[in-house]
């Protein structure tokens, strides 16, 4: 097994234990972890607009695959030609764990078990 196989499978059993779903547009489900969350706040016309910002880890696999007690780990791949997925993209939006949010940022390494998603909460 080569290391990037390595880091992959140890990237789903994290999420085996300890991810939450992140459910596309498209309602195609992804097993994600969040970072902690951040309040963001900006100017805009009429006043200062609060928007929470956070990201997500996805594991970065071209094909679907369960967890352990049988749920979706991914509906489908998050990656395809190393870039992610298109309900994965940026500008589409997203619910993780209840949170209605977009995708502002994608990061990906080829190589790294996990696609990088920075989202915020959508209040447009």
């Amino acid at each position: 097994m080569d290391l990037s196989a390595e880091l992959l499978a140890d990237a789903k059993e994290m999420l085996n234990d300890f991810g939450i779903p992140l459910v596309c547009a498209t309602n195609e489900t992804f097993r994600v972890m969040a970072s902690d969350a951040q309040i963001n706040q900006t100017l805009e016309s009429g006043g200062f607009l609060s928007q929470t910002a956070f990201t997500v880890k996805v594991a970065a696999t071209t094909s679907a695959w369960t967890t352990a007690d049988g749920a979706v780990g991914a509906s489908t791949g998050s990656l395809s030609g190393g870039v992610a997925i298109s309900p994965l993209s940026i500008g589409k939006k997203a619910v993780v764990g209840n949170v209605g949010v977009r995708i502002v940022s994608s990061q990906y390494k080829p190589g790294s078990a996990w696609v990088i998603l920075g989202v915020h909460t959508d209040v447009q």
